[in-house]
């Protein structure tokens, strides 16, 4: 386990202001980025804060990513304390989350090629290397070039690292996928729907694990969720997703939890933490 590599990639922003808006995937070619959702799982990650508009809480959203509830501060020591020092790569193009951590570098999807980020990627030693790729705007051609960037990363990473033999790295690859707006309502599964009407008025069900905090009652947003993609050949069970949409997404068999709560299941693969849950 000690071994790992895990690569955390918060593609964010890349859905905008629909569920599954076709254009967005239309003769988009993805194929590393659908065979991760395949041989993976998906899950729901439910930020803490309900928003008073419509624009949501980047750095926020970026605390809880790391485990780090809103009314915690996140620094680059508070951090080590947290996961018995885990050393993290921090790849970013929004400036605050740079100014945390020292040895972070700085994401210019303008100037930079996808070779130099994959080499600085693939060099990098540290257990944790975190890529935040937000989307420069919400234009169409934008977000559909941010996939399309990712998916030939991913692709050249897995390749080069196949072909490195003896040399190459167990890598536990985490891709959170989010929308730029707060309020995108999430449909359920048929499913769900079908069991909801099932369910008789008598019947209380019992409580979902996202709906408590500590055992207290915890109300976390419930419209724009990230979504969480695990892939390992060996860590990672393998659900009903088949591609990267979604409409995909939602049937994964991660359910929902708190997003502060996500981190630590990384931390735990790479020996820093407890297990935590089931």
């Amino acid at each position: 386990m000690n071994n790992l590599q895990s690569i955390l990639i918060w593609i964010d922003g890349v859905f905008d202001k629909e569920f599954e808006e076709k254009e967005l995937y239309k003769d988009l070619e993805l194929n590393t980025l659908n065979s991760i959702v395949n041989d993976g799982c998906v899950g729901q990650l439910l930020y803490s804060q309900k928003d008073t508009t419509t624009n949501k809480d980047t750095f926020g959203e970026f605390q809880e990513l790391l485990g780090f509830k809103h009314d915690e501060k996140l620094t680059e020591q508070s951090f080590k304390e947290k996961y018995m020092d885990l050393k993290i790569k921090l790849i970013s193009n929004i400036e605050k989350e740079l100014c945390i951590f020292s040895d972070s570098v700085k994401l210019d999807t303008q100037k930079q090629t996808n070779q130099e980020l994959l080499d600085t990627i693939s060099e990098s030693n540290e257990q944790l290397i975190m890529i935040h790729y937000q989307t420069i705007n919400n234009s169409l051609e934008e977000r559909r070039k941010t996939l399309f960037n990712i998916d030939l990363i991913l692709s050249n990473l897995l390749k080069k690292n196949q072909n490195d033999g003896n040399n190459n790295k167990n890598y536990y690859i985490n891709i959170v996928i989010g929308y730029s707006q707060t309020n995108i309502e999430i449909p359920l599964t048929a499913q769900q729907q079908q069991q909801s009407t099932n369910i008789p008025n008598w019947f209380n069900l019992p409580k979902q694990s996202y709906t408590l905090s500590n055992s207290l009652p915890y109300d976390p947003r419930l419209t724009s969720p990230l979504f969480t993609i695990h892939y390992n050949s060996i860590f990672t069970r393998k659900d009903n997703t088949k591609s990267f949409c979604e409409s995909e997404f939602i049937n994964g068999s991660n359910g929902k939890i708190l997003l502060f709560q996500h981190f630590r299941e990384l931390a735990f693969k790479l020996g820093k933490v407890p297990k935590y849950g089931a």
